[in-house]
């Protein structure tokens, strides 16, 4: 898989995430098997932006030639995937999030190996 098109899959992933959890949170809270609430909703609009900075990151670093920005991109990428990985595999072992975090560390682990070899090009 080329660079820029692990690039674009990740910006449609972050892209698709950031407005679910924007405007339909309890979308994901069904998902992973959550309480919705205030709190709940609130955290998730947090964190519709930072999917929403991923993937401006990924649109436009999915371009790049250059292997030092690749490098770069790569390693954001394998540290968001791997502690979202490890929170969501942590949160299933206390019991409080259901099978479907599994949907969820299976993509993060898939575009963790990948950004991982690009990392260490």
């Amino acid at each position: 898989m080329t660079f820029e098109l692990l690039c674009r899959f990740s910006f449609a992933i972050f892209a698709a995430l950031a407005l679910t959890l924007l405007v339909a949170p309890g979308v994901i809270h069904w998902l992973f098997a959550i309480d919705s609430g205030a709190a709940a909703d609130i955290m998730s609009r947090r964190a519709a932006m930072l999917f929403a900075g991923l993937a401006v990151l990924m649109f436009l670093g999915g371009s790049t030639t250059s292997l030092e920005v690749q490098h770069l991109v790569s390693a954001v990428a394998v540290v968001t995937m791997v502690g979202l990985a490890v929170l969501g595999l942590v949160e299933w072992l206390r019991g409080v999030v259901g099978i479907g975090i599994w949907l969820a560390i299976g993509v993060e682990v898939f575009f963790a190996w990948f950004y991982f070899r690009y990392w260490q090009e």
